[in-house]
């Protein structure tokens, strides 16, 4: 009998008056002066928010709350607590408290969010959000798309935190507003600017395995201008990767990241804004070849990404925005001996978008909007296509009655490669009393097929498939949240059914090939819970997925089924102390589910003290039990490491 998908998540809301903000957009984060809900006690110095979670812990002392904003979630501004997906958001204060070397390390405490990685930092790393596949979390960058044409997925990894103000994550299928690759989620990185934040800081730290960085940047305004330029460099010799002894390739792999930001902005008179924005992010990876001992190979990286936005109130009820921008991925894979470059590959996209939002009536917003993005290709392998465009309109119908909110969406892709794909969004929320709700959706998902897929030149080991059709996804969930004085927690139960996946298999003439091979269907549960307990801010989070091949049963390859996370933080005057455990089961490495790597649990303890009111040093231990473990079958992870930093702000 054919199994259905099915999962439950219990995510944090809070539950509070209903309304729309029209004049934001979500790709436009500078227009948010600060979504980010604070709680400030009677000393006037803020308390640590939830650092990673959909609500903030409440204090008994707290004089302010500002209710936190998202914008991913409907690509308009709404309150969490009204957003009917389950989002889960990370601020510039959680960064500065947990202080991640890599996003890799922010993305292993967010629940559902599964992490294959082969080796330290810099190494290849695979995203899994609710048990789909590594291309099926869109990834967002100030509201462009960053994943590689050819890989069809994003190097994240390269993302340095020191740049980014905020991010948002919202699960399940969200191509009815982003059209591919948001089958499990979507994830959307803001970058900082002088729109949130201003004033000016510099950072450095050391650490284990001769860790070093430097950050440095200033955010502010002149009138009706604002800025922001903010400047990393980051080195460490790292780990030896491999994980097998083979008498060679014992050396260390090391990484370097060397980041930039900017950004300026001007608000005219009638509400209307202009913005430019750039991130740069440049790389050096080392890791261990499997053909010679003696080659030690590296990989540079560069990944770009800028965009420039325009905003107009064209009137009081409409609101209409203009992006014109384009992002790159960059990627030279060396001989580390004799400095031969042995492949390189360029991928870039120019995206356009334009959105209207149309205030109705009081509690009902229309967004309508056109995408338009081309991916062109550049490498020494000679792709039989280079280049593919993809057209977009899409159009969201949000709505609040007394107790019931309701949203609405649809949007077709026409995509150069594959022709035409439709996909649609329906959500309900139902306020049984002021402090719970119901939340019922269904939405659709796809998956274009990568340049590497179509397109790989016809070898007599290996060749694409220009047959392919995209992966495809339905999503269904039903929730109830509360919402109490000290806590608050969500309960969700969702099934998504994934159809026509992407694997490479041999053919009849033995040569490698991708195709729609299998279905998938996707079991599981999520708990997130947060509170504010004897004077510390707690969140934990713990979910149960069940990703399986619907012919065979099996489980999926390289996702755990159990992961939980908690942090608790606490201030104490010019203190401040934090914990974090994370615990994730085993994972299957092969289809057969008879190799598998054993599950662990970690231990991780953070100091903060605030020596002066500019000067502040925070010190961090990850792995505090040296636990040894594996996220990828043949490859090391850190053991027990540290890292001390020292801030001063001025």
């Amino acid at each position: 009998m054919k199994r259905r998908a099915l999962s439950v998540v219990i995510c944090l809301s809070r539950i509070g008056a209903r309304h729309f903000h029209p004049s934001l957009n979500p790709c436009l984060p500078n227009l948010i002066e600060d979504t980010t809900m604070r709680i400030t006690p009677n000393n006037g110095r803020p308390l640590l928010a939830l650092a990673i979670g959909t609500c903030t812990a409440l204090s008994p002392h707290a004089a302010t709350i500002d209710e936190e904003v998202v914008v991913t979630a409907t690509r308009t501004p709404i309150a969490l607590a009204d957003a009917l997906s389950s989002v889960t958001t990370v601020s510039r204060d959680d960064l500065d408290s947990r202080q991640p070397l890599d996003l890799v390390d922010v993305f292993s405490q967010i629940p559902s969010l599964d992490i294959s990685r082969s080796g330290g930092p810099g190494s290849a790393t695979s995203l899994y959000t609710r048990g789909t596949a590594s291309g099926h979390t869109l990834i967002l960058v100030d509201g462009q798309r960053v994943s590689s044409a050819t890989l069809g997925s994003a190097s994240f990894q390269f993302l340095n935190p020191d740049q980014i103000e905020r991010i948002e994550v919202v699960r399940g299928a969200q191509s009815s507003l982003y059209g591919s690759e948001a089958i499990g989620g979507v994830i959307q990185v803001f970058t900082r600017d002088g729109s949130v934040s201003e004033g000016s800081y510099v950072t450095t730290a050391s650490g284990s395995n001769s860790l070093g960085k430097v950050a440095a940047g200033s955010s502010g305004s002149a009138g009706k201008w604002r800025y922001g330029i903010h400047g990393s460099y980051l080195e460490t010799d790292g780990i030896d990767n491999l994980a097998v002894d083979s008498g060679f390739n014992r050396d260390r792999d090391g990484y370097r990241n060397r980041s930039l930001n900017a950004s300026i902005g001007y608000r005219f008179d009638n509400g209307g804004d202009l913005a430019l924005r750039m991130l740069e992010s440049d790389n050096r990876n080392e890791y261990d070849s499997a053909f010679n001992p003696d080659e030690r190979p590296y990989s540079d990286s560069r990944l770009q990404n800028i965009n420039l936005r325009g905003r107009l109130p064209v009137t009081a009820y409409w609101t209409s925005e203009l992006s014109i921008g384009r992002a790159s991925d960059d990627s030279n894979n060396f001989d580390g001996t004799t400095g031969l470059n042995t492949g390189s590959f360029r991928t870039e996209r120019q995206q356009l978008y334009w959105q209207n939002d149309v205030t109705l009536a009081e509690g009902q917003l229309l967004t309508l909007g056109y995408d338009y993005y081309d991916d062109r290709v550049k490498a020494r392998t000679h792709y039989q296509e280079t280049e593919r465009d993809n057209h977009a309109l899409f159009g969201q119908y949000q709505a609040s009655w007394a107790r019931i909110d309701l949203v609405l969406g649809l949007r077709e892709d026409d995509n150069e490669a594959f022709g035409r794909h439709t996909t649609g969004n329906v959500a309900l929320g139902v306020s049984i009393d002021d402090r719970h709700k119901i939340v019922a959706s269904w939405s659709e998902g796809f998956k274009a097929p990568s340049f590497n897929d179509l397109y790989w030149p016809a070898g007599p080991f290996s060749a694409g498939n220009p047959g392919l059709k995209p992966e495809q996804s339905e999503n269904a969930e039903l929730g109830l949240r509360g919402d109490y004085d000290r806590w608050r927690w969500s309960l969700s139960y969702f099934e998504n059914d994934v159809q026509n996946l992407i694997d490479w298999a041999p053919g009849p003439d033995f040569v490698w090939r991708p195709y729609n091979v299998s279905d998938a269907e996707i079991t599981g549960a999520e708990l997130i819970v947060g509170a504010y307990l004897a004077g510390w801010n707690v969140d934990a989070g713990y979910s149960y997925v069940e990703p399986r091949d619907a012919d065979t049963d099996r489980l999926l390859i390289k996702r755990s089924r159990s992961n939980m996370t908690i942090n608790a933080d606490r201030d104490l005057g010019n203190w401040r102390l934090g914990f974090s455990v994370k615990s994730q089961d085993k994972r299957y490495t092969d289809t057969a589910n008879t190799d598998a790597l054993g599950g662990y649990t970690t231990l991780g303890m953070r100091l903060g003290y605030r020596i002066t009111r500019a000067l502040e040093t925070n010190l961090k231990v990850d792995n505090l039990t040296d636990r040894e473990y594996r996220l990828n079958r043949g490859y090391n992870q850190d053991g027990r490491q540290w890292q001390l930093s020292l801030t001063y702000r001025l």
